[in-house]
């Protein structure tokens, strides 16, 4: 299983290729402050379960952290993921509205 890092200007995703198939992935945009912000988070239905969409996340946080950028967890799961490891995150957590 291999991520695999997509960017397109100010946008950008990471890929779960599994035999060279996407199976998760999670898009982000930078915001007008540089920052990240999560917009989308999927699994397909049989990687569910299996700690992807987690791994995606730290993905990000792993990018932001080496670029001291912050992380806008703008979908529901990116948000649920922040709240369940908030003491992990929370230095790269940007908790605005």
């Amino acid at each position: 299983m291999d991520i695999v890092k997509k960017t397109s200007g100010r946008t950008g995703k990471f890929i779960v290729l599994e035999d060279d198939i996407e199976v998760a992935d999670i898009a982000w945009l930078v915001n007008d402050e540089g920052n990240y912000v999560i917009d989308h988070t999927w699994v397909s239905d049989t990687m569910n379960g299996k700690g992807l969409g987690l791994k995606l996340v730290e993905a990000i946080i792993d990018m932001a952290r080496q670029e001291s950028k912050k992380v806008i967890p703008g979908c529901r799961f990116a948000q649920k993921m922040f709240e369940r490891h908030k003491d992990e995150f929370k230095d790269v957590w940007d908790k605005r509205d």
